[in-house]
């Protein structure tokens, strides 16, 4: 059992997409429970400096959706999409990871193929779906 996102967003365990947010929580200098850091809140996730849901629309709706249901609208697919791309440089450097995450090229290709999907919901005016 796992999630399973439309448009071929993504496909793997929910270990694997917390990770994958775990990833792009870092990438912006923020945290997403787990928390390495003991003394946060353990169910809450957290910006990075210069970071907020009004300068960052698209991450806030990438942090904060469910990750066993709902969906996207195609207007917030572009902003999630735009705001992933302009971290793939970080993103890139962050290795393999291990299972799903590694199964499907890493961090990077990971969130390469979450953009596309992102994408590819908006152009066909689709929700992207997380079922």
């Amino acid at each position: 059992m796992g999630l399973d996102c439309s448009h071929e967003a993504f496909h793997g365990a929910y270990s694997a997409f917390n990770r994958f947010r775990r990833a792009v929580s870092e990438a912006i200098g923020g945290s997403y429970p787990p928390h390495e850091d003991r003394t946060l809140e353990a169910n809450a996730w957290y910006w990075g400096p210069g970071y907020n849901e009004k300068t960052h629309p698209g991450l806030y709706i990438f942090f904060s959706h469910s990750d066993c249901d709902g969906e996207i609208l195609p207007e917030d697919c572009v902003k999630v999409a735009d705001e992933l791309e302009q971290l793939l440089p970080r993103l890139d450097g962050m290795g393999a990871d291990s299972g799903h995450i590694a199964r499907d090229g890493g961090i990077g290709e990971v969130t390469r193929r979450f953009i596309a999907g992102c994408r590819f919901a908006s152009s066909q005016n689709e929700p992207l779906e997380f079922r």
